[in-house]
């Protein structure tokens, strides 16, 4: 009796310690695909005149348009939600203004290499409010979800912060 008690404290002392190192697993691989994303995405752009892909002229997904170049899913490891409904556990920086987005425009245009690239799509998968990201000069990290929106909203170009400051000025 004294073994199986002692045996159930171990475990009961293991088991999360295992937990934690599989949810550190998955991160890391899902840290390894956003590289390959990153990397895909800007071969994409090498083979098309420097620019990123549009999904809105395309008519296609960002996925579709860069699958030549990522032929695997594009599925975070910890993800049990979103790929089976969409098929993608990922998103990158499609933000739909003019000043913050990379759809479209050419990697020489981008001036912040430290800015956002892609991201997973939900945060919270491997350690709640933090989410795994992948910026423009191909490093990855985890980060405070917050500070990616941030990022997101914030101009790839210099002179583009007077614009949003205006655009956020006329809307109040």
């Amino acid at each position: 009796m004294v073994v199986i008690g002692i045996l159930a404290v171990l475990l009961a002392i293991l088991l999360p310690v295992l937990v934690k190192v599989r949810n550190s697993q998955r991160s890391v691989q899902c840290i390894g695909n956003l590289r390959k994303i990153s990397s895909a995405l800007h071969a994409y752009s090498l083979d098309n005149e420097g620019r990123l892909p549009d999904p809105g002229v395309a008519d296609k997904s960002w996925e579709q348009m860069i699958q030549k170049y990522y032929p695997i899913p594009f599925q975070c490891p910890s993800d049990t939600e979103l790929f089976p409904a969409v098929g993608s556990s990922y998103d990158w920086r499609d933000t739909g203004k003019s000043t913050t987005t990379m759809a479209g425009r050419t990697t020489a245009d981008v001036q912040r290499g430290d800015a956002i690239l892609a991201f997973e799509a939900l945060s919270g998968w491997h350690s709640k409010g933090y989410i795994n990201v992948v910026r423009v000069d191909g490093s990855a990290e985890t980060i405070e979800d917050e500070l990616c929106f941030k990022d997101l909203a914030t101009a790839l170009r210099e002179g583009d912060e007077t614009i949003i400051s205006k655009q956020n000025t006329a809307r109040r």
